[in-house]
C-alpha cells in the first residue's frame, strides 16, 4: 500500500484533519469497469475539474503486483492510496478494509473515489462496503461504471463479470465511441440500457463528461446479486480463480526501440492488458495497450521501466524472456 500526492499539508487538506467529524457519512463513487476502459482518464478528468474539490480522496486497486495509476495522479492536490496485488472484491478484502479506515480516520474526507481493479466485480465490493463496520462511516456508494465501446461486441466472451460491472452501475460511460461506427453507438446504447434499464447510459471520448453527469442523483439500482451469461453459469471466483494472471517488469536499462516496438504489435490475444512506462534510449513512454491497441504518450519526467501485464492463462516465462532480449546491451 503506498500514498501519494496531497500529504503535504495543503489547506484544504488541513481544514479536514482538524473538523474530525465522525458522523458526518462520507460520499464514495465506485469506479467499475473491464480493464483498458478507462477508469484511470476518468479519475483525473475529475480531479482536474474546476470548483471545489477538497475533501477527497482516492483508492485505487490494481490487480497487478505493482502500481502504475499511483504515479498518473501524482500532484492532483488529493491523497492517494493505492492497493497492488489481488482484489478488493476478493483476495485483499482486509487490506481493503484496514486502508479504508485509514483514509477516513486521517483525512475525514466528504468524498471518497474507489477505483477498482479491471477483474473487480462490483456486486461484491458493494457487499463488503454493507456489510463492514465501515457502513455507518460511509454514505450508500454510487456505481460508475466505464465501458469500452469496442469491447461491446466481444460481450458474450466475458462472462459474468463483465455484465455485473454494467447491471451494477448508476451511471454507465460508453466510452471510445471514436473507435465504432456511429450508426453503431446508437443501437449499442440501446442494448445497454436492456441490460441495465435504471442506469443513465452516456458515450464518451476519453471520458469526457459535464461534472453535473456524475453529481447528479443516482436512481435506484438493483444491488441484488445477479449473475448473466448465456454460456457460463459459473459463481464470480477470484480472478485467480477464474484463470486471470498478473505479473509485472522493471527495469533501468532502457529498451532497443526497434525490438520493444515489435515486441508490444506481436503480443499475443490473451495478454491484452499492458499498463505502464517503458524507457527507451533516453525517452520514457506511458504505454497503455488494451484489446490489440496500444497508446504511446512521451513523459517528461525520467525514471525506469515499469509495467504491469494482465492476461488470461498465459505464463509470464516467455513475455519477461522476450523483453530481456530487448534491453539495450550497450547499457548493460
Amino acid at each position: 500500500m503506498s500514498a501519494f500526492g496531497g500529504l503535504n499539508g495543503s489547506a484544504p487538506f488541513r481544514e479536514i484533519m482538524m473538523m474530525g467529524e465522525e458522523d458526518t457519512l462520507c460520499d464514495v463513487i465506485l469506479i467499475a469497469g473491464f480493464l483498458g476502459a478507462g477508469k484511470t482518464t476518468l479519475l483525473r478528468n475529475i480531479l482536474n475539474w474546476p470548483g471545489d474539490l477538497s475533501g477527497t480522496a482516492i483508492l485505487v486497486n490494481e490487480f497487478g503486483k505493482i502500481g502504475i495509476d499511483g504515479e498518473l495522479l501524482q500532484g492532483l492536490n488529493a491523497p492517494v492510496y493505492e492497493l497492488t496485488n489481488g482484489c478488493i472484491c476478493c483476495t485483499i478484502q482486509a487490506d481493503f478494509h484496514s486502508t479504508l479506515v485509514e483514509i477516513l480516520d486521517r483525512f475525514h474526507p466528504k468524498r471518497l473515489f474507489i477505483e477498482a481493479t479491471g477483474v473487480a466485480d462490483p456486486y461484491d465490493v458493494l457487499r463488503f462496503l454493507k456489510t463492514s463496520q465501515l457502513q455507518k462511516r460511509l454514505a450508500v456508494p454510487k456505481v460508475v461504471t466505464v465501458l469500452s465501446g469496442d469491447l461491446w461486441e466481444g460481450r458474450e466472451y466475458f462472462g459474468p463479470l463483465f455484465y455485473n460491472q454494467i447491471k451494477a452501475a448508476h451511471l454507465l460511460l460508453f466510452n471510445k465511441v471514436d473507435l465504432i461506427p456511429g450508426k453503431d453507438v446508437t443501437r449499442s446504447l440501446q442494448e445497454l440500457k436492456e441490460v441495465n434499464p435504471s442506469c443513465s447510459v452516456v458515450p464518451t471520448h476519453h471520458c469526457q463528461i459535464d461534472p453535473e453527469v456524475l453529481w447528479e442523483p443516482q436512481a435506484k439500482v438493483d444491488h441484488e446479486m445477479t449473475y448473466h451469461s448465456p454460456h457460463l453459469h459459473l459463481d464470480h471466483g477470484s480472478a485467480e480463480e477464474m484463470g486471470f494472471v498478473s505479473f509485472a517488469f522493471e527495469n533501468k536499462t532502457p529498451f532497443k526501440a526497434e525490438c520493444f516496438q515489435r515486441f508490444m504489435e506481436e503480443l499475443p490475444l490473451n495478454l491484452y492488458r499492458v499498463k505502464g512506462f517503458a524507457l527507451l534510449k533516453d525517452k520514457r513512454f506511458f504505454v497503455n495497450h488494451v484489446g490489440g491497441k496500444t497508446e504511446w504518450i512521451r513523459m517528461d519526467e525520467a525514471g525506469p521501466t515499469k509495467l504491469a501485464f494482465v492476461g488470461w492463462q498465459i505464463s509470464d516465462g516467455p513475455v519477461v524472456e522476450a523483453l530481456r532480449a530487448c534491453l539495450n546491451s550497450n547499457n548493460l
